[in-house]
């Protein structure tokens, strides 16, 4: 059970400003490398607000073991729909997890690491004092405190207090809008829906069991306009619970340290640009994190392989970003193919490098769709 621990209960050694699964399991691994760990939560509990889809590959797995406390459904397949009405099946072995229950699973960990958590507790201000980190920090309630610490670290989302003061703008994102949503659903098969209708991403339904699916879109512009029409295509249901959130777009300039002030998950854009998916990258970014700061070493070093993964996802998105109706046509058509069947039964979506090597190697006309980069983006 989660501790409102006070004020005063405050250390010195490492603040984690956000306590998210990537800014909780980050304080697990540190503190149990000896470090004296506090999370500020500025919410008054872990997993709330649901800003997630909750559909992950086995990927996540290598990272944390599952647990019946947030396991909600195993899935086999993914349908893939073109805007013609054609679609294509995919077998996966992928997972949807309930992001609440996730969530304060890893703060559990944290806390039984030795880290505390600090909950209703929002950064307002930071600011240098010598060689440590000034930080006025809000407790509801009560009035504002200045804490001090000697490790900074960033786990605030996509509007990060901490990426601000290090120095990066406001990243650029989707907003996703989503509905838990009450209809007869196949519980094995999730749902993507692409075309132009679904402007610089795509719509899917994915389901809980055989009569609760989670339905959303996102986009840059209008994600309202795009969820609207999805619900159309999925027919009559019945909205139990509504959801949204920003998605950040990765960016491979992001600055992720200053001195002892570092950025990690949402707040350092370390997201899938091909599906929006952050949980896989940030989780294993905190892997290399937590050596970084127990070790000295630098950093984006430490996380050469989950910055190689989102640059390829970056590379696939600009591609996709110029996809108008005819190509997301060709493309379904042709994931149809035995070539392409055997790669995406093989490997999930958090290999992305993997898959391309081995998509141009068994079906090099697929490089063809390369020449969409230079057409005007679609809009």
């Amino acid at each position: 059970m989660l501790i409102k621990h006070s004020v005063n209960c405050f250390t010195k050694m490492v603040t984690i400003v956000g306590g998210g699964p990537v800014g909780c399991y980050t304080a697990e691994l540190l503190a149990k490398k000896g470090k004296a760990v506090t999370v500020l939560e500025e919410y008054d509990c872990i997993g709330k607000p649901v800003q997630c889809t909750g559909i992950v590959t086995k990927s996540l797995f290598d990272v944390v073991r599952p647990h019946r406390s947030f396991m909600v459904n195993r899935l086999k397949r993914v349908r893939i729909h073109a805007p013609d009405g054609s679609d294509a099946e995919v077998k996966v072995d992928d997972a949807v997890i309930c992001r609440t229950s996730f969530d304060r699973h890893l703060a559990g960990r944290a806390e039984k690491a030795g880290a505390k958590i600090q909950l209703n507790s929002r950064l307002e201000s930071i600011a240098q004092k010598g060689d440590k980190t000034r930080l006025k920090v809000r407790v509801k309630g009560k009035q504002g405190k200045n804490l001090t610490t000697q490790t900074l670290i960033g786990a605030d989302g996509p509007n990060s207090i901490v990426s601000r003061y290090i120095g990066n703008k406001r990243p650029n994102f989707w907003v996703g809008a989503q509905a838990r949503v009450k209809m007869p659903v196949d519980k094995n098969t999730y749902e993507v829906y692409f075309g132009d209708r679904f402007p610089g991403f795509f719509g899917w339904v994915v389901p809980e069991n055989d009569e609760v699916a989670r339905v959303g879109v996102a986009a840059e512009k209008n994600p309202n306009k795009a969820f609207r029409h999805l619900m159309q295509k999925i027919g009559r249901c019945k909205v139990l619970e509504r959801q949204g959130g920003m998605i950040p777009r990765y960016d491979p300039f992001v600055k992720l340290q200053q001195d002892s002030t570092y950025i990690i998950g949402d707040a350092a854009t370390q997201v899938k640009a091909t599906t929006g998916g952050g949980l896989v990258p940030g989780l294993k970014a905190a892997q290399g994190l937590s050596r970084a700061v127990v070790d000295d070493t630098n950093y984006r070093s430490e996380i050469r392989k989950v910055n190689r993964e989102l640059q390829t996802s970056l590379l696939l998105r600009k591609v996709l970003d110029r996809f108008n109706d005819p190509d997301y046509n060709r493309l379904v058509n042709m994931i149809r193919s035995k070539e392409l069947q055997g790669i995406l039964n093989k490997e999930d979506r958090d290999n992305p490098t993997k898959i391309l090597f081995k998509t141009l190697l068994n079906k090099p006309e697929i490089a063809l769709f390369a020449r969409v980069l230079f057409r005007a983006k679609c809009l």
